[in-house]
């Protein structure tokens, strides 16, 4: 690399792959300047394992690289790398030396580049950095560059105009309380005492409601209409965790409060939240209480995912939209039952799979069942539960053709227990590997006591049958992650090639499958997430703690992908195109792969049971 003309060049082929892209043109020529060009031969070294670190990393410029270590079966592959990828870098992850041997598995053409250089430009550019790291360990914070922070990082002071509250007291008048928001401009006011602590809210909307009634008097105090238990958060929350705290409690507003009978720091609606996005989350949400129809409800799913997916701009946002899709999906939900009552009797619905860890971000309409309180009246449910299906396909949700029929779907609580009682008892003969989805059942509308009796048995028989938690266990290793992507084709254990990357079955099942087993294990039975279900198993074993927050930047990276292949194109997402996914993509899925395979590996061993 002695002259100009061909550090412009290595330059110009860096800057097309991570981590170069983030790096400026200066500093890359400079870079190239200092560096040399190598050819190597097919079945050549260019590491060794164990190796101290030589002078110079290595870019891939043509050819094929294996990435392979020793094992006491020999030779086993451990990765493949073509050109962009980047070798010899270990030594950024604090090893004294390499940890595998990379050799070449055609002729292949690298640029070596003087490490400690690299090392000053990764300091230099933190994005740069951060792809770096993603090769050793799994993280969900990469973003593109220039982008803007997330909404899950964003705090509500600085996404909102700073505003005095509107106020009023207890005694007030409605009237008078009416002309204050109007000077404010403000959907809201807060209701204060004489101590400057909140004692309520009163929103514009209830103000509506009372003018409609007949016998509204302007003049009665406000502490007749306000809600005496507003919905708080802390000053310092994030716009996100605003959002929800509006969509879960379906006010208009919420109060910023160190804590219940605090003084106010600040009230925050709807509309004031409107600036920070493209659309009004929490707006979607009550316009679905409002829905006059399905046809209106489907144009609401279909904003709401359009929604989600402008603001999935990394693995990060995952988790609380993961959450706002739930709220607004259990909201049409409710709405649908609305205009479509059930019968008398007594029911929970409760969903499960996907919906019931609250991890649907995908249009896929959600797998649901009912417990029903009377077995009598089970066959007036049987035929509620397939016309709300129909209106539910009515509202835009794609239907998934394979799920359990109405008449096995509807069952009553005695039913439940003995189909779940049949399961742990004898999980071999009783085809528990169909049923395991129906742990994940979480009540979403109705009479909760039913799903709370019934949860009531299933600890009392999981804590007497504990080798239905082993077969579980043994039963996560029935899907395993591919080994590395290559080119535009995934490779598995075996070497055998795919150009399809199978997400939901070889990498987001065996993390859904070894969190069921970690939820039942710490009595967690239903109605967690498989994110709740991790933090349980860091609790219940924490000297194995990185094994599971591995595992759980893992199942965002899945979901996000999955998300954005499934809002895109109105399907499941559980299969992707692998040339369709970045280089960063494709490195944070590697790392996953591997962080999958311990997780698999420490389930499976099982002698964490035997210290429970």
């Amino acid at each position: 690399m002695q002259t100009s003309a061909i550090s412009y060049r290595v330059a110009d082929f860096l800057k097309q792959y991570p981590p170069f892209q983030s790096m400026e043109l200066p500093d890359l020529l400079e870079l190239a300047a200092r560096g040399r060009v190598k050819f190597h031969e097919i079945d050549e070294y260019i590491l060794w394992e164990k190796a101290p670190h030589g002078p110079y990393v290595f870019v891939i410029q043509q050819g094929t690289v294996s990435i392979v270590q020793t094992t006491p079966k020999g030779e086993q592959l451990f990765d493949m790398r073509g050109p962009g990828d980047v070798l010899g870098i270990d030594r950024f992850h604090g090893l004294p030396a390499n940890i595998h041997s990379a050799k070449s598995a055609s002729d292949v053409v690298i640029y070596a580049l003087p490490a400690d250089t690299f090392a000053e430009l990764l300091d230099k550019y933190p994005q740069a950095k951060r792809y770096i790291e993603a090769h050793s360990s799994i993280t969900s914070n990469f973003t593109p560059v220039d982008q803007r922070k997330g909404h899950h990082e964003t705090l509500l002071y600085e996404a909102l105009r700073p505003t005095e509250p509107p106020t009023c007291a207890p005694g007030n008048s409605i009237r008078q309380a009416a002309r204050r928001m109007l000077r404010a401009s403000s959907e809201a006011i807060a209701v204060v005492n004489e101590q400057g602590h909140v004692a309520g809210v009163l929103t514009a909307n209830d103000i509506l409601k009372a003018v409609a009634d007949s016998g509204f008097d302007p003049t009665a105090s406000v502490d007749q209409l306000m809600d005496r238990s507003p919905a708080i958060i802390p000053p310092d929350s994030t716009v996100s965790q605003a959002v929800l705290a509006l969509g879960s409690t379906g006010v208009a507003a919420v109060t910023l409060t160190g804590a219940r009978n605090s003084p106010l720091q600040g009230l925050v609606t709807v509309s004031d939240l409107g600036p920070a996005f493209g659309d009004h989350p929490s707006a979607i949400l009550l316009e679905i209480a409002r829905a006059a129809n399905t046809d209106v409800l489907r144009l609401l799913q279909q904003r709401a995912r359009t929604f989600a997916l402008e603001l999935l701009t990394s693995p990060a946002t995952v988790d609380w939209l993961a959450e706002f899709l739930h709220l607004a999906d259990n909201a049409i939900l409710k709405r649908v039952t609305e205009l479509i009552p059930p019968p008398a009797g007594s029911f929970v619905w409760c969903l499960y799979g996907t919906a019931g860890r609250s991890e649907a971000l995908s249009p896929m309409l959600q797998r649901s069942a009912v417990i029903i309180g009377d077995g009598l009246v089970k066959d007036s449910f049987i035929d509620w539960y397939e016309r709300m299906n129909t209106a539910l396909l009515e509202c835009g949700y794609v239907d998934r053709k394979v799920h359990f029929n109405p008449a096995y779907s509807c069952a009553s609580l005695t039913e439940w227990k003995q189909r779940f009682t049949t399961w742990i008892e004898d999980p071999l003969n009783s085809s528990l590997h169909y049923a395991r989805h129906l742990f994940d059942m979480r009540p979403v509308l109705g009479d909760f006591s039913l799903m709370e009796n019934l949860e009531g048995v299933l600890k009392e028989q999981a804590r007497k049958h504990t080798s239905f938690v082993y077969l579980l266990a043994n039963d996560c290793m029935a899907s395993l992650p591919p080994l590395t992507f290559f080119r535009d084709a995934v490779i598995d254990e075996s070497g055998e090639t795919s150009t399809t990357f199978e997400l939901e079955k070889t990498a987001l099942r065996p993390l859904v499958d070894v969190g069921r087993v970690f939820g039942i294990a710490a009595g967690r039975l239903s109605g967690a997430s498989t994110q709740d279900r991790f933090r349980l198993a860091r609790t219940l074993l924490p000297e194995h703690e990185s094994i599971f927050r591995e595992a759980s930047q893992t199942l965002r990276v899945v979901l996000y992908q999955q998300a954005r292949s499934a809002i895109r194109n109105h399907d499941s997402g559980s299969v992707l195109d692998p040339g369709h996914l970045s280089h960063y993509d494709r490195q944070l899925l590697k790392t996953g792969f591997r962080s999958i395979h311990r997780l698999l590996e420490f389930t499976a061993e099982g002698s964490w049971l035997e210290a429970q």
